[in-house]
């Protein structure tokens, strides 16, 4: 069977589903919280096409894209999901949950349409091709475990998803807790894949989970070589930054004058 394709997405919702503007990524970023419980809403089956869309825009290595989802609606399915999450609330409550998972071994079913693809395209030249497929094939057999590419490459991909969710007003719960066997299982996935993450998709019911704070860059940065703590450039990292985009704005509202 011929391999699809897709074009890069052209349509998509330009306002939340309640008519607010999309969030900026960055806010997005910052209003995000793992949710704990959800309302029964569903998420508008626009929105969940484009969650998904983009989600398939993440890079990956050799343009591979081993990532896979299923989407899980259905009440009773949801509810097996459950089952198999250790009973958590949240996952028969959200009206979606996407399951992020990838097969050992698949990206040699896609390898040669994914190349051909790319070279119909404009990536490369014909004689380029053979070359880099030997690259490519000599590093996923040898140069890396498969679980930890997989898991590497699934997780850019979900990671895409939440935060598209996030900036159309829509709230999230990453998970790790399941078993990955008892999912495969209710889901009739092969021996050979690997379960990454669950992605619970909706609107979460009030309160919010408050902001649990996040270690200092000097925690987790290291400047040039490891043990070089980070330091900020700039003596008040927060005021200076301030500073610089009130600077940024006000050149962008000046009046623009002909010469």
């Amino acid at each position: 069977m011929k391999t699809a394709f897709q074009d890069k997405p052209a349509l998509y919702p330009k306002h939340c589903p309640d008519g607010r503007a999309v969030k900026p990524l960055p806010q997005a970023l910052l209003d995000r919280r793992a949710t704990s419980h959800f309302k029964p809403d569903a998420v508008p089956e626009e929105y969940v096409e484009t969650i998904l869309q983009f989600g398939a825009q993440a890079p990956s290595g050799y343009n591979l894209q081993p990532w896979r989802f299923i989407v899980v609606r259905e009440k009773e399915n949801r509810e097996r999901l459950k089952a198999a999450a250790y009973n958590q609330e949240k996952v028969g409550e959200a009206p979606m949950i996407i399951i992020a998972f990838a097969i050992r071994d698949d990206w040699k079913n896609y390898i040669d349409a994914i190349f051909d693809e790319s070279l119909r395209r404009g990536y490369g030249k014909p004689d380029m091709i053979p070359g880099l497929k030997k690259q490519a094939s000599e590093f996923l057999e040898k140069g890396i475990p498969q679980p930890v590419w997989l898991n590497r490459h699934t997780m850019i991909a979900f990671t895409t998803m939440m935060l598209v969710a996030e900036t159309y007003g829509l709230d999230t719960a990453p998970m790790e807790g399941f078993d990955p066997v008892a999912v495969g299982r209710a889901f009739g996935l092969p021996e050979n894949a690997e379960v990454v993450a669950l992605l619970a998709v909706g609107f979460a019911q009030e309160p919010d989970k408050p902001y649990g704070g996040r270690l200092d860059l000097s925690e987790i940065v290291h400047d040039e070589h490891f043990g070089r703590p980070w330091s900020s450039r700039w003596k008040d990292a927060d005021h200076s930054s301030k500073a610089m985009f009130e600077q940024i704005e006000r050149k962008a509202n000046e009046p623009v004058h002909s010469k």
